[in-house]
């Protein structure tokens, strides 16, 4: 047998007048088109800001950490296990690489990790080159991938370039 009940509700609440907003200083200023898209967030490597506990920022400087972040970390694969053990997948592969002869087989199979990593995890970026060099820092022989991109308003067909011809080096 059904039973049923019944409750009463109780009126809306008057609106109340907003009061100024005590962080109204730091409040962000108005965004570009399609940069709620880009979003913001914290900037890798970490760092303290006076402001607040991590730096953090949005648009470009976000999407550049994203994409450093990306780059160097350690994708699984038939030989690791992949550097995050929550999303052991996340990441590229471009840490095979390392300490491997710099010849046209080296550079094609890093332009390949870096265009899948980036196509599976960025959706902010439109890769167009990718330039692998060997490099001395330091003394020290460091493989070079130099990345240009352009950042899209959305990731739809059709979508719109917000800015073009980024370009950006990590050093592996």
């Amino acid at each position: 047998m059904p039973t049923t009940a019944s409750f009463t509700l109780l009126p809306d609440p008057p609106p109340e007048q907003p009061a100024p907003s005590p962080t109204a200083p730091f409040e962000r200023a108005p965004a570009r088109a399609g940069s709620e898209f880009l979003g913001h967030g914290i900037l890798r490597p970490f760092q303290r800001d006076r402001r607040s506990d991590f730096a953090a920022a949005g648009g470009e400087a976000l999407v550049r950490s994203a994409v450093g972040q990306i780059l160097g970390t350690m994708a699984a694969s038939d030989f690791t296990q992949g550097e995050l053990p929550w999303r052991t997948e996340f990441g590229s592969l471009l840490h095979l690489l390392r300490h491997q002869k710099n010849d046209a087989v080296l550079q094609e199979l890093a332009r390949v990790h870096v265009a899948d990593a980036l196509k599976r995890w960025e959706p902010r970026v439109q890769l167009t080159s990718v330039h692998v060099t060997r490099e001395r820092d330091r003394g020290d022989n460091v493989l070079a991938v130099r990345v240009r991109y352009n950042l899209i308003s959305a990731n739809t067909p059709g979508n719109n370039v917000i800015l073009a011809g980024m370009e950006q080096v990590v050093v592996l």
